[in-house]
């Protein structure tokens, strides 16, 4: 067994390189959930179009409309970045 500063310095490294690793699964999460924010504002847009389209198309259209900046099921609103 080493001394105490050396069992120190082993555990400071292993320390180090925990870290690191984690620093690089944020980046990687982190641009996965950016990507997944994107794919929900365009489906968010796509459906609020959809719904404006219907509404303009039948004369019942207002109530169509109503949904359109509502969020869905669930209370999951677009609201990160």
């Amino acid at each position: 067994m080493g001394s105490p500063f050396e069992e120190l310095e082993a555990r400071e490294a292993a320390a180090r390189v925990r870290v690191e690793e984690l620093e690089a699964e944020l980046a990687e999460q982190s641009g996965k959930l950016e990507l997944a924010w994107e794919a929900l504002k365009r489906l968010r847009i796509a459906r609020e179009t959809v719904a404006e389209v219907l509404a303009e198309m039948t004369p019942e259209g207002s109530a169509v409309a109503v949904g359109v900046g509502q969020p869905t099921a669930g209370g999951v609103g677009v609201c990160g970045g």
